[in-house]
């Protein structure tokens, strides 16, 4: 699944996320995973908003964060995102864009894995599809703003770097306001945002291994630069 991704500031201001007028300056976070936080597109009402959001999507009746994560809801496969409760009624009244600058995939043997970046072939920042739902703890009564990227089978390029062969939805930049559009709200107008991306508009290379450390993880810009694999291999500890 779609577990780990780059997400700079770049995207608030290119062209294609204008619709979401007044955007405030970003940070950015190249080295995001499940349970942490990145920023999402949404439109509650009649205008666009920018929040900030766990990686992580959390039904309502959640008994706490713990409790939470039994619950394999990070990505929410187009296939079944109808039928299973975390996920049937945002995808109706939910929707939101994650903007991103590359997803990161590892391969090879456990302990010695090599991710590579995933990006456009222009590296220039894209929209993810995704649901989203505002959990309150019961006992703090703090709500927290979480998320979920939909995915949907790989394209060829993502098919050789993800071992279940899925890859998130991608949406063009002329389906980003129809995708939030309130008015989206049949299951047969939904399902036709769910396309495969080109892979021949994308490409992959490979990134440091630190991005992979839990000690020694990688959080800059060169999250995202590329490295030959001929050079002399990242220390992980």
């Amino acid at each position: 699944m779609c577990s780990r991704f780059a997400q700079s500031n770049r995207w608030s201001k290119a062209k294609a996320f204008q619709f979401a007028k007044d955007i405030n300056e970003t940070r950015s976070r190249f080295n995001i995973v499940y349970t942490e936080s990145a920023l999402i597109i949404l439109k509650p009402g009649t205008d666009y908003t920018v929040e900030d959001a766990r990686f992580w999507l959390m039904a309502p009746w959640s008994k706490s964060i713990k409790d939470s994560l039994q619950y394999s809801t990070g990505n929410a496969k187009s296939e079944t995102i109808f039928e299973l409760k975390s996920f049937k009624e945002p995808i109706f009244s939910s929707r939101c864009i994650i903007p991103c600058d590359a997803v990161f995939e590892p391969i090879g043997p456990s302990g010695s894995k090599q991710p590579y970046a995933l990006r456009l072939n222009d590296n220039e920042p894209f929209g993810m599809a995704g649901i989203y739902s505002r959990w309150q703890n019961p006992e703090t009564k703090e709500r927290i703003q979480t998320f979920s990227i939909i995915t949907v089978p790989s394209n060829e390029l993502f098919t050789k770097y993800h071992p279940k062969q899925r890859m998130p939805v991608i949406l063009p930049p002329e389906n980003y306001e129809a995708w939030l559009d309130t008015k989206l709200n049949t299951k047969k107008q939904i399902s036709q945002f769910f396309q495969i991306y080109p892979s021949e508009l994308m490409h992959a290379y490979p990134v440091s291994k630190l991005l992979l450390s839990p000690k020694n993880k990688l959080e800059g810009e060169e999250c995202l630069k590329e490295i030959s694999l001929e050079e002399k291999r990242d220390t992980l500890f």
